[in-house]
């Protein structure tokens, strides 16, 4: 069969509200699920085109490309904040395609299928991990048509005003067997543009080497990939890497697991075939602050590694408790340490304005992110995405979220969701507008980022960013 996989665009106020001064440093990389989706589909001998909407492909391009493509199923994919994106697209579809298959997969139907359902305009939603369900569903529409989905476990669909589910799929376990991602169907690397802090040299790939994450923080949905930890193997993961540089000509890698260091024997495992393989690109990866070691840093850093990303959340020992995180204010400050010690860049990531937080917890969490002297800090306001701990919460005690009109990036600050009880909601605006100019514009910062700088890419994308903080409002 002919099928088009889709990402829809992701730009203007469903992505950045009014803080349009960050179009330029937006996150723009290849989707890697679309990709494995297109490899597995491709391996069992279907035509497959992948349209990525992200790079400004307009919705008019993204229908005559997939009519010329003459596709019989249709696959969309979409998370929360682009939900409402993905649906505007699908009602072009519908008017140009009245009578193709519609699939949605992603988060927000795997997390929310009652909602992402509702409008009429998806035929199917493919809930979970999507590449066995998506290859069953396609074998059964070519031969049995619609009516034989109900057969094919993972899916979600209407029938009359009834939501209809099939049995859960199991996680796939054996990762190995997977194909690896189809990039050749993306355009190239270099069409990309990944956030200016996240890389040193371009072209930048992206891998995923393991899936599902066992912590256990409370606005975090791990409905896609569970909270079972499963890992490729090593020869697996240096297999890939190879082709990314060598075929794709990446000359960065950056590992996109929610865990990539939780395994200490596999990383120096991949660290050991890295090098008798010759691969030297440098990478970056998130990790974890708890269960990180100096030893595990040294050997990243001396295998390419040259800035880590650590989820600390807040600098509020009360509020790391409310969020489950399971590591203190103290274990954040050593693993920055100990990675600042080797000579790594440290991002830190946080969360802001989850329930419990106040205006003196904010203050601490941004004093903690100063005296870290971390290279780059993320200020993420706290959005109740469905399939959280904190959504389920927060509905049962009668709170009612509009992901429908409101949009609910991390980074638009006119669309607040969610203010906690012990905080001011004028307050909280606006600490939310000035925190990253109170962050980035600091003398003794901009001298430091400015002597830090190893390459004319990351360079030119310093000055985006520091353009792009400069524009914010305050």
């Amino acid at each position: 069969m002919k099928i088009v996989l889709i990402d829809p665009p992701f730009e203007g106020p469903d992505s950045l509200g009014n803080n349009v001064s960050l179009a330029p440093v937006v996150n723009v990389v290849p989707s890697m699920g679309l990709a494995y989706l297109a490899a597995v589909l491709e391996k069992a001998g279907h035509a497959v085109k992948i349209l990525d909407a992200t790079l400004g492909l307009s919705s008019a391009s993204v229908l005559d490309e997939t009519v010329r493509f003459g596709p019989q199923i249709i696959g969309v994919t979409a998370t929360t904040p682009n939900f409402r994106s993905a649906r505007r697209l699908a009602q072009e579809i519908r008017r140009q395609l009245p009578e193709i298959l519609l699939v949605l997969g992603g988060a927000h139907v795997t997390c929310a299928p009652e909602h992402a359902m509702s409008f009429g305009l998806f035929n199917v939603g493919v809930v979970g991990e999507g590449e066995e369900t998506l290859l069953e569903l396609v074998k059964t529409y070519a031969a049995r048509g619609a009516a034989g989905l109900e057969s094919v476990p993972g899916l979600v669909f209407r029938r009359d005003n009834d939501l209809i589910r099939t049995p859960p799929r199991p996680f796939i376990h054996r990762l190995d067997e997977l194909p690896f991602p189809a990039r050749h169907l993306q355009p190239p690397l270099a069409a990309y543009r990944p956030t200016p802090c996240t890389y040193r040299r371009l072209p930048l790939g992206v891998m995923i080497t393991s899936r599902g994450c066992p912590s256990k923080c409370t606005f975090c949905d791990r409905s896609i990939f569970g909270t079972k930890y499963r890992t490729r193997s090593p020869e697996n993961v240096v297999a890939e890497l190879s082709e990314v540089v060598r075929k794709h000509g990446a000359r960065e890698i950056r590992f996109y697991d929610d865990a990539f260091t939780l395994d200490h024997r596999r990383v120096y495992t991949i660290l050991d075939l890295m090098a008798k393989e010759k691969l030297r690109p440098s990478w970056t990866c998130l990790t974890k602050a708890r269960g990180i070691s100096r030893d595990l840093l040294a050997a990243m850093k001396a295998g390419g590694c040259w800035q880590v990303q650590f989820g600390l959340e807040s600098g509020d020992p009360e509020m790391l408790l409310r969020m489950g995180k399971g590591n203190t204010v103290e274990d954040n400050r050593r693993a920055v340490s100990w990675a600042r010690t080797l000579g790594l860049t440290v991002r830190g990531d946080f969360v802001v304005g989850t329930p419990g937080e106040t205006a003196q917890s904010l203050e601490r969490t941004f004093c903690h992110a100063v005296k870290l002297k971390l290279d780059y800090a993320y200020f993420h306001k706290f959005v109740p995405y469905p399939g959280s701990e904190l959504y389920e919460t927060l509905t049962a005690r009668g709170h009612r979220f509009d992901f429908d009109t409101l949009g609910s990036s991390v980074v638009d600050n006119d669309s607040i969701h969610y203010v906690p009880d012990g905080l001011d909601a004028a307050h909280y605006r606006r600490w939310l507008n000035a925190v990253y100019k109170r962050f980035y514009f600091r003398f003794g910062y901009v001298l430091r980022r400015a002597m830090a700088v190893r390459s004319w890419e990351e360079w030119r994308g310093q000055v985006r960013g520091f353009q792009a903080v400069a524009g914010l409002k305050t």
